[in-house]
């Protein structure tokens, strides 16, 4: 799908338009003018339709940084830009010092946390370490909760789907 964006100038003599690519709009704006006949030059940018609404928002997409938009985050998979959301939205990171090869230090799983612990005991063996007449008592409920509490995992929800965010 192709996504569509808007030009919203702020200039309010003038309309503004649709585009779909950076060359595009480049094109369109360079020669955009308003009623008046002055060229407009500043715009707010508008997420319409398509893919990675959600990360467009999150990353704060404008005039300075939409070439960067178009040519890092408009195309990632969505495991990517789920990733790159976790990263934006709770670590902090902005779009100007986001740099995607940080995205493969982001173990992402998807399912519920609970799905996730049990997941992690099997992998990790944890379970086998106990002794065999314990193991039947083990609370996953209460390891989930501890995990999430303790910050070593983090819950996200992106288009209808459960995301588990190990943080270590």
């Amino acid at each position: 799908m192709t996504n569509i964006y808007h030009a919203t100038p702020y200039d309010i003599s003038a309309t503004g338009f649709y585009f779909s690519s950076f060359e595009e709009y480049q094109k369109k704006a360079k020669n955009h003018r308003n009623e008046y006949g002055d060229l407009v030059e500043e715009y707010e940018m508008q997420f319409i339709d398509g893919d990675n609404c959600t990360l467009f928002s999150a990353l704060g997409v404008n005039q300075a940084n939409l070439q960067q938009w178009f040519s890092e985050f408009e195309n990632l998979p969505e495991e990517k830009a789920v990733k790159a959301l976790y990263l934006i939205e709770d670590c902090g990171y902005e779009i100007s010092d986001f740099m995607t090869d940080r995205l493969d230090e982001v173990y992402l799983f998807e399912g519920t946390a609970r799905e996730y612990v049990e997941d992690y005991i099997e992998n990790t063996g944890m379970l086998e370490a106990m002794p065999e007449n314990l193991q039947p008592y083990f609370d996953y409920d209460a390891f989930t909760r501890d995990m999430l509490l303790n910050g070593e995992i983090y819950r996200m929800e992106l288009n209808g789907k459960t995301y588990i965010v190990e943080t270590q």
